[in-house]
C-alpha cells in the first residue's frame, strides 16, 4: 500500500459522510483511510463505523475513553498507525476529486524524489466567498509559479488546506516539529518547515473542494498570538542563519501590521510594511526546491 489517507474528525457529522465516500470513489483503489476521532460528541463516531463495515480500507480510531487531545495530537497519532509510505490528507468536512490519488501518483512518478505534493483546491461555499477566492488563488499561483521566495511563508501560507497535501510518512513522522504556538496553524507551521529544507511539488490543477462556513476550524486562529507565532515561524524557517538586521526588519514590519498601528498611521503604516518585508525578501533570497508542474 503506497498511500493513507488521513482525517482528523472533530463533530462534522453532517459533512463527514460525503468526505468517506469522496474517498471511495477514488479511480485509485490501492489507499486505506484512517479516520481518527478527537472526541466527537455528535455521533460522528457511529456514523464512520457503518463506512468501517461497507469497505475494510476505512478505519476508524479513537483516543483513550474518547477523549478530546487536539488536532495535533490527533494528527501525531493518525501517523502512528497508518501502513502508507505517504501520507494524503483530508480534512473531514472537505473532499476529494475521483482522481485526486490517481493524478498525484502519476505526478510523483515523473518526480520520484518529492518530499511533498500539494495541488489546487476549489471552494465550496457562498458566491461572494468563492469569488474573494478565486483572485488570491490567482496571486497565490503566480506567486508560486515565478517568484516564491521562503521568506513569504512570515507572510501566509501558501497550501491553503491540508487537503491538498501529500507528504512522505516518515518526514511527516519523524523530522518535523510540531511545536506551533498556534495549534489552528499547525500546517502552516509545518509545510514551512518543508518548503525550507525538502524537496516539494505543486501540481496545477483542482483536485480537492475546499469547504468554508462558519464552524471552520480556521476561523478560531487566536490573532492576539500572531505575532509570536511568526516570530518563532521565523526562526525555524531560517534557524541560525538569522542576522540581526534581519530580525529588526521583522519586528518593523510586525509592527507596522498590527490593527491598531494601521488604524492610527494609515497609508504610511502599509508603505513602511512593504518596504520592511521587500527588503526581507532581497536580503533572504532563498528560493524553496519547489517544482511547478502542469499535467
Amino acid at each position: 500500500m503506497k498511500v493513507s489517507f488521513i482525517c482528523a474528525s472533530y463533530n462534522y457529522k453532517d459533512y463527514i459522510s460525503e468526505t468517506i465516500e469522496s474517498v471511495m470513489a477514488q479511480d485509485n483503489s490501492d489507499w486505506e483511510l484512517i479516520v481518527f476521532d478527537d472526541g466527537s460528541t455528535d455521533g460522528s463516531c457511529e456514523l464512520i463505523e457503518q463506512y468501517t463495515k461497507k469497505d475494510s480500507r476505512v478505519k476508524l480510531y479513537t483516543h483513550a475513553n474518547n477523549s478530546n487531545k487536539g488536532l495535533i495530537t490527533t494528527l501525531k497519532e493518525a501517523a502512528k498507525v497508518a501502513n502508507g509510505e505517504w501520507l494524503a490528507f483530508i480534512e473531514s468536512d472537505d473532499i476529494l476529486k475521483p482522481d485526486y490519488l490517481s493524478q498525484k501518483l502519476s505526478a510523483l512518478e515523473k518526480f520520484p524524489n518529492t518530499d511533498l505534493i500539494f495541488s489546487g483546491v476549489e471552494i465550496l461555499g457562498t458566491e461572494t466567498l468563492k469569488k474573494n477566492y478565486i483572485e488570491i488563488f490567482k496571486n497565490r499561483d503566480s506567486l508560486i509559479k515565478e517568484n516564491f521566495n521562503i521568506v513569504h511563508l512570515i507572510r501566509e501560507n501558501v497550501i491553503p488546506t491540508f487537503s491538498c497535501v501529500m507528504i512522505r510518512k516518515d518526514l511527516f513522522a519523524n523530522k518535523l516539529d510540531f511545536n506551533s504556538p498556534i495549534a489552528q496553524n499547525i500546517d502552516w507551521w509545518l509545510w514551512a518547515q518543508v518548503f525550507a529544507e525538502y524537496k516539494t511539488l505543486y501540481l496545477n490543477k483542482n483536485l480537492s473542494i475546499w469547504r468554508r462556513h462558519e464552524g471552520s476550524y480556521i476561523s478560531s486562529v487566536q490573532l492576539s498570538k500572531m505575532p509570536h507565532f511568526i516570530r518563532s515561524l521565523f526562526k525555524i524557517i531560517f534557524k541560525s542563519k538569522i542576522k540581526i538586521l534581519p530580525r529588526i526588519l521583522l519586528e518593523m514590519h510586525m509592527f507596522f501590521n498590527t490593527y491598531e498601528v494601521t488604524k492610527i498611521f494609515g497609508t504610511p503604516s502599509r508603505k513602511i510594511r512593504n518596504l520592511t518585508l521587500n527588503a526581507l525578501y532581497r536580503m533572504n533570497n532563498i528560493k524553496p526546491d519547489l517544482i511547478y508542474y502542469n499535467n
